[in-house]
């Protein structure tokens, strides 16, 4: 039975350093959660004190109805996959799937079902038999995946666990594991800087910077209506473009154009643009809102080609179709998606509405 995990206010200090900074976090029986951001946001932290590997400072944990605060792992009825596959070289492969079941002193009668059901949900059950030296990197991560379903644990945490594989494996996996935890109704924390990793497995992404979460939303609303301008420019590849405008009387300069910026209410002064390269559309005329640019470079990516352009001496990427005759040193006049643009506060970078 899944079990819906809170965390409230919890921080986390190593010595004079402060990891977590009164994060809460409200993840639903049965969901996907994703923790994404760069290296050293505290991602790994807050999972480690919701194993119960790591004790926080300060704050409540609960998985289900059951305060955790202080308790061991192996109380807490959860389940962990690392980056490290940790499967045992001396096992087999059904052994190590059962690893943790013996762990619990479960019967065989009880053991054997288990592994065998969790084998089957990983396409590994042929590899019972086998040993670990005899499997690819891919089919070593489905064991440890295996092992961690066979505890048919309340909550299952993930940190990293695809980063050592190679591209196309990673993708099969990341498929893979989407539908399996969709059928096993596991709520699953899941961990990683991939930002592809977190748009293609979430129910919920919630992106951390700097020891807090700054935005805690579903992937869609994350990427189109960031937080703040960190949020716009982690998510995304090719990231969220940012302009420098001069904000007047409702309206802001940029690079010859005077575009409508937020309400007057939130008063003059410079403010920051952000538009996705592919809110972008490059416009044979000029036009009063047309922002003016010229093009640097130009990388054909198969199935569009990525500008890298100079406005106003700023960086700016567009995606264009992969048949665009615009070579590099070219001027382009580009027409901004009007709902699409975003506005952020230049100093504290949080979006302006």
């Amino acid at each position: 039975m899944a079990a819906g995990i809170y965390v409230d206010k919890v921080r986390k200090v190593f010595g004079t350093f402060e990891a977590l900074k009164s994060v809460s976090l409200d993840v639903q029986p049965e969901e996907f959660t994703v923790l994404l951001g760069p290296s050293g946001c505290g991602k790994t932290t807050l999972l480690r004190i919701i194993a119960g590997l790591e004790t926080e400072t300060s704050g409540e944990l609960r998985i289900g109805d059951k305060r955790v605060n202080g308790l061991p792992p192996r109380n807490r009825n959860i389940a962990m996959v690392f980056q490290n596959y940790a499967v045992f070289p001396h096992l087999t492969i059904f052994e190590n799937i059962a690893f943790g079941l013996r762990m619990k002193k479960l019967l065989n009668s009880e053991i054997e079902p288990r592994v065998k059901k969790a084998a089957g949900m990983m396409h590994i059950e042929h590899l019972l038999d086998r040993y670990s030296a005899q499997l690819s990197g891919g089919q070593r991560q489905r064991v440890a995946v295996a092992r961690a379903l066979a505890m048919e644990p309340e909550v299952l945490l993930m940190d990293e666990p695809l980063s050592n594989l190679d591209a196309l494996l990673r993708l099969e996996m990341r498929a893979e594991l989407k539908g399996l935890l969709a059928e096993s109704r596991t709520t699953t924390i899941y961990v990683t800087h991939d930002q592809v990793e977190a748009m293609s497995l979430a129910d919920r992404i919630a992106v951390m910077h700097g020891g807090h979460i700054i935005q805690y939303d579903r992937p869609i609303e994350v990427y189109q209506n960031p937080a703040n301008a960190f949020c716009g420019g982690f998510i995304g590849n090719p990231p969220m473009n940012f302009l420098q405008a001069e904000r007047e009387n409702g309206h802001c300069r940029i690079a010859g154009a005077a575009l409508p910026g937020p309400s007057a209410s939130q008063g003059n002064g410079r403010v920051t643009l952000g538009i996705r390269p592919e809110d972008v559309l490059v416009a044979e005329t000029a036009a009063s809102e047309h922002l003016t640019g010229r093009v640097t470079v130009v990388e054909p990516l198969g199935p569009h080609n990525l500008l890298t352009l100079a406005v106003d001496q700023q960086l700016f990427r567009v995606t264009t179709a992969a048949d665009s005759p615009i070579k590099s040193g070219q001027e382009v006049y580009l027409a901004l998606a009007p709902e699409r643009r975003r506005w952020f506060d230049t100093e504290s970078g949080k979006a302006l509405h």
